[in-house]
Parts: structure tokens; C-alpha cells; sequence
């Protein structure tokens, strides 16, 4: 009976949960929960399997967008089922650790590869050093150089091979905002529509614009992210190119820099009416015309 009762509680230790916290803050930056925005919490239910939540933090609250469920097929592959904005199906991560304690890496997604490159930790990733990202078309997306999984820059590219802009951020300690106001840039973007002659209230989903402002306040290389159709599009592009007034620029670590920004809009078909919204830290920040 005692050995049996040994082992039950051997076994019940071997197979017992582990949980560890990891706090992010501003670009990436491995911080403390005081000065978090993203908060990761990863669940070790066996040797082979893990599970990772990321959480935001939006109003004092932290909410879930998005989990990975790690099953480790051998000693250097990982496949990875994730759920959420950033990614969501399966990949397969290979890696292998270099003799400076580094990691090389792999992520292989629809039979492409999505990223490689370099990091301190594969589960949860977290980036060190040069890291290359690609379109599921095979074209190369970007290359940038992280630092203790802080963004340190950047080159781009669009989808079709053309150069985009380099050395852009996606969080800072200061998120632009537009001079005259968010007002004057709906009234802008509202008119454009009824300009074009489209109505609205026929419209039904949403759309997302993206652009970088740059140091100087003009705001360059604008696109369409997540489209609804050729004209409807092409109305809310131009409607960035000839918005007239300039950017309050980002700023991180006390400089200025360039900062990608996203701006979804959603339009409300039964009701009339297009709702805004500005995607700051990763926060949707919603407002209505």
C-alpha cells in the first residue's frame, strides 16, 4: 500500500500543471505588470503539450485575443494550433540551438515557410536577433532586427515584390493622431463615399486602411488591408490620399518614428450609419459618425 501510494504521488507530481507569466509592453519589450499591454500565460500540461493565452490589456481589463496549443511531435519540431486576430490554423515550428545559447528557427504554414530567423525562446516565441517573414505566396514580407524581442528596424515589402517602407513600428509610447481631429477625418472620409455617389446604408462589413505616419507628419505608402470590393476600396483609399492636414507623429523612447498605423471602418447597413475606429497598441478604439 505504500508503494502504491508513492507512486500515485510521484505520478501526480511528474503530470501536474505548470503555469508561467510573461508581462510585454511597448514594442515588444519583456516588462513587468505594471507596465504591461499584453499579458502571456502558458500552461504546461505534459512534456508534449503546452498551451499559451495572450491577453490585452484594454480599459484596466485584461481580455483574451488569442491561444496556441503547442504539441511537441519530436526534440526539435513543435506544431502549433492557434486561435485569433494574429494568426489562426496550424503551423509546424523546427528549431535548433546554436552554440551561443541562440535559437534558430523555423514556422512552416500551408506548406510555406511564414518566418525564420533567431530567437531566445520557441515556446512562447519570443525574437533575438535577424528574423525574416514571408507572404503565403513565397515572396519575402520583411526583415527586421529585434533585440531581446524589442523591434530595433525593418525593411518591407508589399505583396506584389514592390518596396514598401522601411524601418516602421506598430507600438509606441505615443500613438499618432490626426491634428484637426478625429471629427474632420470621418466628416472626410463620410463625404468621400457620398461624393462617389455610394450609399452607406447598402454597404454591409468592414474594411481596414493601413498607412505609416511618418516622422514629418504626412502619412505614406496607404492600402488596403482588408477590402470589400473594387469601388468600395478605391473610395476609402483615395480618401487618405486627399485627406488635407497632417499627422502628430509617434513617438517611442523619446524619438520620433515611423509608425504603421491601422484604421478599420465598419459599416452598418441596418442602421445607416459607418463606425471608425483607430487600432492604438492593439486596441480598437471605436467612434461613430
Amino acid at each position: 500500500m505504500v508503494a502504491i501510494l508513492s507512486f500515485l504521488i510521484i505520478a501526480t507530481s511528474v503530470y501536474s500543471q505548470k503555469q508561467s507569466v510573461t508581462y510585454i509592453g511597448t514594442n515588444g519589450k519583456l516588462t513587468t505588470l505594471t507596465q504591461a499591454l499584453y499579458m502571456q500565460k502558458m500552461n504546461t500540461k505534459s512534456a508534449k503539450v503546452s498551451v499559451v493565452h495572450t491577453y490585452m490589456l484594454n480599459d484596466s481589463k485584461w481580455e483574451i485575443i488569442g491561444s496556441e496549443r503547442y504539441n511537441k511531435l519530436n526534440d526539435s519540431t513543435w506544431q502549433i494550433k492557434g486561435t485569433g486576430e494574429n494568426f489562426k490554423g496550424i503551423k509546424v515550428r523546427t528549431f535548433k540551438k546554436l552554440p551561443d545559447g541562440s535559437i534558430k528557427f523555423k514556422d512552416v504554414a500551408y506548406s510555406q515557410v511564414i518566418r525564420s530567423g533567431y530567437a531566445n525562446s520557441v515556446v512562447p516565441l519570443f525574437l533575438n536577433g535577424k528574423v525574416t517573414e514571408y507572404y503565403l505566396s513565397g515572396n519575402k514580407k520583411s526583415v527586421s532586427v529585434y533585440n531581446n524581442n524589442e523591434l530595433v528596424s525593418n525593411e518591407n515589402w508589399n505583396e506584389d515584390g514592390s518596396k514598401y517602407i522601411d524601418n516602421i513600428f506598430y507600438s509606441a509610447d505615443t500613438y499618432p493622431s490626426f491634428t484637426p481631429g478625429n471629427v474632420k477625418l470621418h466628416e472626410h472620409i463620410i463625404k468621400a463615399f457620398k461624393d462617389a455617389d455610394i450609399d452607406v446604408s447598402s454597404i454591409s462589413g468592414s474594411i481596414k486602411i493601413g498607412f505609416v505616419v511618418m516622422e514629418d507628419g504626412s502619412i505614406q505608402g496607404i492600402k488596403v488591408i482588408k477590402g470589400l470590393g473594387p469601388n468600395i476600396n478605391s473610395v476609402s483609399r483615395n480618401s487618405f490620399t486627399t485627406l488635407l492636414g497632417t499627422w502628430r507623429p509617434a513617438k517611442l523612447n523619446n524619438q520620433t518614428v515611423r509608425y504603421y498605423q491601422v484604421f478599420p471602418i465598419n459599416f452598418i447597413s441596418k442602421e445607416n450609419r459607418i463606425q471608425f475606429a483607430e487600432l492604438r497598441g492593439g486596441i480598437l478604439h471605436f467612434q461613430t459618425d
